[in-house]
């Protein structure tokens, strides 16, 4: 049942990516972290590196989630292009302010 909506779904909307400052960050970001999870966890995984190597893969599940996340909001609720470029704008320029300025930490 849940397939045949899928399929409804898909078929009559127009399945076309927005291309957002967070689609290219998050982009940049997977594409580094299936790299870095691939060479950790098969070519490199001696000690502490297959640790890493799971970290990756765990980030790079995650931000997939969050950039299908994203779009599938940016393909059902229609708003302007430019609003969207400004907030998200805005959004990675301060969070970019604060970890220069505090850096990055856990604790």
């Amino acid at each position: 049942m849940v397939v045949t909506q899928l399929k409804n779904f898909m078929s009559h909307n127009n399945f076309r990516t927005t291309i957002t400052p967070f689609f290219i960050i998050l982009g940049i970001l997977i594409i580094l972290l299936l790299i870095f999870s691939v060479y950790y966890l098969f070519i490199d995984n001696n000690g502490g590196n297959a640790l890493d190597g799971t970290i990756a893969a765990f980030g790079f599940i995650i931000f997939l989630f969050i950039l299908g996340f994203e779009q599938f909001i940016l393909m059902s609720i229609r708003v302007n292009k430019n609003v969207i470029w400004v907030v998200e704008s805005l959004i990675l320029i301060t969070a970019v302010i604060y970890i220069c300025l505090n850096g990055i930490s856990i604790g």
